[in-house]
C-alpha cells in the first residue's frame, strides 16, 4: 500500500511539471509571436531611409528639412512620428501598432507641412549625426532629415512640456499633429461604426 501511495505522488509530481513546463513554452512561444508580428524597428527604419526622390520631392536644396522623425520615450516604450514635406505623417509604436499615411487627411498633411518647414529654424541647433539611436529614458528625439545628412536635438521630455526648452514650440507643433491624427482616426473608426450598425 505505501509503494502504490508514493507511486502515485510521483506521477502527480510529473504532472505537474510537464504541464509547468508546457505552460512556459507556450508563454515564450506567444512572445516569439508578438515580437515576429511587431514591424516597429522596420518601420522606423525605413522612415529614416526615406528620400527626397521617394516622397517626390526632387527640387530640394541639400540642406533644406525634408522631414522630422520625432521620438518620445513614454516610460521604456517609445512612440515615432514620421513626417515629410509632401504631408506624409505615420506613427509607429514600439509596443506595436500605429498609424500609416495620416497625411492622407488634408487637415493632417497642412499642419505636418508646417511642421516640416518650421523645423528648417532648428536645424542649426541639431547635432549632425550617422546613429538613430531611440531616445533615453525621459527624453525626446528630433531628428531631421536633410540630403546633407540627419541631424538630431534631444531634450528632456519634462522641459519640453513645461515651455523651459527652447524646443518646446517644436513639441506643441508635434501634439499638434498628433492630437489631429487621433482627431481623424476616431472619426474614421464612428464612420466605420455607423456603416456596420446601418
Amino acid at each position: 500500500m505505501t509503494y502504490i501511495i508514493i507511486a502515485v505522488i510521483l506521477i502527480i509530481k510529473i504532472v505537474i511539471y510537464v504541464r509547468a513546463e508546457n505552460k512556459k513554452k507556450e508563454a515564450k512561444n506567444i512572445t516569439q509571436k508578438q515580437t515576429e508580428q511587431n514591424h516597429y524597428e522596420e518601420m522606423r527604419e525605413m522612415a529614416f531611409l526615406a528620400s527626397t526622390e521617394q516622397l517626390g520631392l526632387s527640387s530640394i536644396g541639400k540642406d533644406q528639412v525634408y522631414g522630422i522623425i520625432s521620438e518620445m520615450d513614454m516610460e521604456g516604450a517609445t512612440i515615432t512620428l514620421a513626417t515629410f514635406l509632401n504631408g506624409d505623417a505615420s506613427i509607429y509604436f514600439s509596443s506595436g501598432g500605429g498609424v500609416i499615411g495620416a497625411g492622407q487627411h488634408e487637415s493632417v498633411e497642412k499642419i505636418v507641412k508646417e511642421y516640416v518647414k518650421n523645423g528648417q529654424n532648428y536645424l542649426d541647433k541639431g547635432v549632425k549625426t550617422e546613429k538613430t539611436n531611440l531616445p533615453e529614458n525621459g527624453m525626446g528625439n528630433f531628428n531631421f532629415l536633410t540630403e546633407k545628412g540627419i541631424y538630431k536635438i534631444s531634450q528632456s521630455l519634462n522641459n519640453l512640456e513645461s515651455g523651459n526648452s527652447e524646443f518646446s514650440n517644436l513639441f506643441v507643433e508635434l501634439n499638434e499633429i498628433i492630437n489631429e491624427i487621433r482627431i481623424k482616426i476616431v472619426a474614421n473608426a464612428k464612420a466605420e461604426y455607423l456603416k456596420i450598425t446601418l
